[in-house]
């Protein structure tokens, strides 16, 4: 599956093509998601994905100058109390918006969100979907197979593995990028989205192989009950893993776009393109 994903080097050209653009030498945030922009959904689980490392950002150093306090303040017995903090409905947090939005036409911006606008954020159409996808992926699993789906739900591209993530896509002799930018957590974002799309797609092409071959849903219990069991019959409820043959057909229909009408030219050769999962 690794070597499907080298489209991170075609993200990382097109965004230093993009800053070479502007003039730029280094890359931006933007270089990245804009490749990305046509997909609405993406695009909001993008921002809702930024908009809550900003806010635990912001909680994190509001937390380190409450935990400061000043020696003349201590010999004054100016200590801020509970009754000077502001309360907690009150609380804003920072947006996160693109030069391509709407909002960017205007002279006048939002700049913060409250509590209230983050609680749309997590109840949006995309997270419920989210949510639901989760609930039927974990109806029929068992204790140890949740408990595993739970830890590896939470794995992470660029979490303590930031040097080997930025070796492998490539990051740093393709393209450069800001040191304080959010490029390394954007690229582990989408990539992580790329094979979680990739993976499904793979496993639908596993389930259609398994009905094809006549096999169906049997499992190996059910195989020993009808007598096709035996010594080296396979564990009870053990799925096969998905191979090489299967993902790369996946990798074909993730790339299949809609065919749009467009003018016949004779004799010329279009060539392949390939378009980000």
């Amino acid at each position: 599956m690794e070597p499907r994903f080298k489209q991170e080097i075609q993200q990382l050209g097109t965004a230093n093509d993009l800053a070479a653009r502007r003039g730029s030498r280094v890359m931006s945030n933007n270089d990245i998601i804009f490749q990305v922009r046509h997909d609405m959904a993406r695009i909001e689980r993008l921002r809702t994905f930024l908009t809550w490392k900003a806010i635990r950002k912001t909680v994190k150093d509001s937390d380190d100058k409450e935990g400061f306090v000043d020696e003349a303040d201590l010999n004054d017995g100016a200590v801020a109390g509970p009754a000077d903090d502001a309360p907690v409905s009150r609380a804003k947090f920072p947006t996160v918006s693109f030069p391509w939005d709407i909002s960017s036409v205007f002279s006048e911006h939002v700049a913060e969100v409250s509590q209230d606008d983050l609680m749309d954020i997590t109840s949006s159409e995309a997270a419920l979907e989210k949510l639901r996808k989760n609930d039927e992926r974990t109806r029929d699993m068992t204790v140890a197979e949740y408990a595993t789906w739970s830890e590896y739900r939470h794995a992470s591209l660029t979490y303590r593995k930031a040097k080997r993530f930025r070796d492998w896509c490539g990051l740093g002799v393709i393209a450069e990028n800001k040191p304080n930018d959010d490029v390394m957590d954007i690229l582990g974002f989408l990539t992580s989205e790329m094979v979680q799309d990739l993976t499904a797609e793979a496993l639908r092409i596993q389930e259609q192989d398994v009905v094809r071959n006549g096999q169906g849903a049997m499992t190996g219990f059910d195989m020993a009950l009808k007598g096709k069991g035996g010594l080296f019959a396979e564990p009870e409820r053990v799925r096969k893993a998905i191979d090489e043959k299967q993902v790369r057909m996946a990798f074909q229909r993730l790339q299949e776009r809609p065919k749009k009408r467009r003018a016949l030219l004779t004799g010329v050769k279009s060539s392949p393109t390939f378009f980000l999962l």
